[in-house]
């Protein structure tokens, strides 16, 4: 693979070990983020002396590292009855050592009832692994945990092709508040009611209330803290007002890091991304809000992507 080319997942994993997982896995990565943007070695069609420098580019040039752990993964051995990753030549040690090194994103995955490897029996060169958060894909819960994969790489900027291509802005920014309304029919109070039933529904974690005040502030996911009331209008209808943090043209250098702090990883590379999820969030959140006041109660969860709902929201297998 030409170094230039960018890959947003790479897939470090063990044959031996959890092929099977990982192959369902790369499947349904490439499904929802393109066949192009998921590395798996398997793709490899170099002379082995070769192998090793195709695996260190593609890593490289990749967001993400996924790291597939299954049942044998920290006791692996090698043909002499050694474990592999003792061996510092070892390919997945390897992987996981350039991962590091160059600050690469890592997210351990957990098949097969795999459990994370205690600090003390993995090298030192890779220890930071096992104090890393674990996603866990369980066979009878595959759809439900892949949602929450998917999740965890929107919070790393890994999004499907069409809102990750998008070229960053070309001026500075500087954080803002972005602000949202809709106009209901109905009183401060159930307007204020059908707001925090809303948000107990879509099990947003909620970080205060202030009743007094008709405002409720809860933790959307994938764009930060929301804060959320209620306004008086004309006489029997009320304004439900959402208020998100956001960028705005400036001239302010270093917004990027404070962009991330604020919005759960966000950089300024994926500032259209953002931006759009936060109007579709909106307009989405409204709608549940008027659907709990009518009696009908809640949607689909705008907060998270379209194809995360759509993997969250399968029925599981009995």
């Amino acid at each position: 693979m030409p170094a230039k080319e960018r890959r947003a997942i790479f897939i470090s994993y063990r044959r031996s070990d959890s092929a099977p997982w990982t192959g369902r896995l790369a499947a349904d990565l490439r499904r929802y983020f393109g066949k192009d943007r998921v590395y798996l070695d398997i793709d490899s069609n170099l002379p082995a002396r070769d192998y090793v420098v195709e695996l260190e580019q593609a890593l490289l040039a990749s967001r993400v590292v996924i790291a597939v752990l299954g049942p044998q993964w920290l006791g692996s051995p090698n043909d002499r009855g050694q474990r592999r990753l003792d061996d510092p030549g070892d390919l997945v040690r390897v992987e996981l050592e350039t991962a590091l090194r160059n600050g690469k994103a890592l997210i351990p995955v957990l098949v097969g009832g795999a459990v994370m490897p205690p600090g003390h029996e993995v090298p030192p060169s890779i220890e930071t692994l096992s104090h890393l958060q674990a996603v866990r894909l369980a066979d009878p819960d595959w759809p439900y945990d892949f949602g929450r994969l998917l999740e965890t790489l929107e919070r790393h900027a890994v999004l499907p092709a069409s809102e990750a291509d998008t070229a960053p802005p070309s001026e500075s920014t500087i954080l803002t508040t972005r602000r949202y309304e809709r106009r209901l029919q109905a009183t401060r109070r159930r307007a204020f009611d059908a707001l925090t039933g809303a948000v107990e529904l879509l099990r947003y974690p909620i970080v205060e209330v202030r009743p007094e005040a008709a405002m409720v502030a809860f933790d959307a996911r994938r764009g930060g803290a929301v804060f959320a009331e209620v306004v008086d209008a004309d006489p029997g209808h009320s304004t439900v007002v959402l208020k998100l943090p956001s960028v705005k043209t400036g001239t302010v250098a270093g917004a990027s890091a404070a962009l991330a702090i604020f919005t759960n990883g966000f950089s300024l590379a994926a500032l259209p991304a953002l931006l759009a999820w936060q109007r579709r969030f909106a307009v989405g959140f409204f709608d549940n809000v008027e659907g709990v006041l009518e009696g009908r109660g809640v949607g689909e969860d705008s907060s998270l992507l379209p194809g995360v709902h759509a993997w969250r929201n399968r029925r599981r297998e009995v």
